[in-house]
């Protein structure tokens, strides 16, 4: 996972996010403009899923995100490996009981890849997205920091003959961002041997990928609590 925090770079024109409900999205209840932050209020520290689920709906897989959604109330959720070609309002009803989230995803090709993001509309403000074969950007706007930044779920794909193609979008993506973004998810791809638990060396496009992440001047967010995913 990487963050930037700024930049001065120009951005393509986006597509505004639906007032109603359409194809590829469930709007959750209702978002009022944010109040200014009361003095002397606690901040709520931000909180985020990223998961590859490989398969949204093999057995226990949504129980177990529901349950993991209301006990922490994620800011932010990005899913991988969906394996669906649509994601249908049963699945989001055991997800999000309490209808507290904005979903949006990318389908499935076959069985393979999909994605599905979903942003809490209690903590932020959803002003549109931008959609790609590989990746799913949703620009938010979080109501108690008063800052927009944009969150970027990837599903890179597992195939070597399309890793350039999704290098190329990633960074596209990246250089189109003028606002401070965050992305993560599955890339499919290593930095370093040490990220593998085979210990076979890096990937061949790694080359490619540590070249984005450095001229972006990404951040990568190490993983705690274990060595390997």
């Amino acid at each position: 996972m990487f963050i930037r925090k700024e930049t001065e770079k120009k951005g393509n024109k986006e597509i505004p996010c639906p007032k109603q409900k359409g194809k590829g999205e469930r709007l959750g209840n209702s978002a009022n403009p944010p109040d200014p932050p009361k003095k002397g209020n606690k901040k709520n520290k931000m909180k985020g899923l990223i998961w590859n689920c490989r398969g949204i709906k093999k057995s226990g897989t949504s129980t177990f995100l529901r349950n993991l959604i209301l006990e922490h109330k994620f800011h932010f959720i990005g899913l991988q490996e969906t394996m669906q070609a649509d994601i249908d309002e049963k699945i989001l009803r055991i997800l999000d009981p309490e209808r507290e989230y904005l979903w949006k995803w990318i389908s499935s090709r076959g069985r393979s890849g999909g994605i599905l993001s979903g942003i809490n509309i209690k903590f932020c403000d959803v002003g549109s997205f931008l959609e790609g074969k590989y990746m799913l950007q949703i620009n938010i706007w979080d109501k108690e920091t008063r800052v927009k930044w944009n969150f970027i779920n990837v599903y890179g794909p597992a195939q070597d003959e399309h890793k350039y193609e999704f290098l190329s979008e990633l960074a596209n993506f990246c250089c189109k961002n003028r606002d401070p973004y965050l992305i993560g998810g599955d890339f499919n791809l290593i930095r370093f041997a040490s990220e593998k638990n085979t210990g076979v060396g890096v990937h061949r496009h790694f080359g490619v990928f540590d070249s984005i992440i450095s001229s972006q001047g990404l951040i990568d967010i190490h993983m705690t609590g274990g060595k390997f995913t």
